[in-house]
């Protein structure tokens, strides 16, 4: 924990020597749900979680909306939570990148757990290269069938930066797919866990 606060530290002040005019949006204190900090976030902006267990409407299936921002818990995955709820009748994930994020979109430090969903339970990455660092992914299904891929992540035509991070106990076919897809209509995949 304490490295993780050093590197937090040591990110914000960065931004602030960089002269960017950077700023940190608070969940819950300033905002009540991680999209409501993402939505009023701006290029280079930080939104700040709070420890917690976050849970509904605007704390699953969360959009980062294409925006080059970091979405970091205060204390890591540890305290800080994202439980998806999802399941066969009502399906959820965690994070979907699809708006053509780059590694410039950070996603550190939750848990995301009881995510459900065709492809990506905890969370899916679509034509979108996010970095996603320091998570804990659990307890994530994929449901679709004999293609249900990427429990715990799933990712297609996407080139993200996922280090550092723990996936477990995520159901279906494998914890982690990557797909490459190229100009003729073809792809590439590779499967871990």
């Amino acid at each position: 924990m304490t490295r993780f606060t050093t590197l937090l530290g040591a990110a914000l002040t960065l931004l602030l020597c960089a002269g960017v005019s950077a700023t940190v949006l608070h969940v819950p204190g300033e905002y009540p749900t991680i999209q409501a900090g993402i939505d009023a976030a701006v290029e280079g902006d930080t939104v700040l979680v709070a420890d917690g267990t976050y849970t509904g409407d605007g704390n699953r299936d969360i959009d980062f909306l294409g925006k080059a921002i970091v979405v970091i818990s205060e204390n890591g995955p540890e305290v800080t939570v994202v439980d998806c709820e999802g399941d066969s009748l009502d399906p959820h994930r965690g994070f979907f990148f699809h708006s053509g994020e780059d590694l410039s979109s950070v996603l550190r430090g939750f848990t995301v757990q009881n995510g459900f969903a065709y492809r990506g339970g905890g969370m899916r990455c679509d034509y979108a290269s996010p970095t996603i660092a320091g998570n804990w992914i659990t307890r994530n299904t994929a449901s679709g069938g004999l293609s249900g891929w990427g429990g715990g992540i799933h990712c297609y035509s996407s080139s993200p930066r996922i280090e550092g991070n723990m996936i477990t106990g995520s159901g279906r076919r494998s914890l982690l797919r990557l797909c490459l897809s190229y100009d003729r209509g073809e792809y590439d995949c590779w499967e871990y866990g």
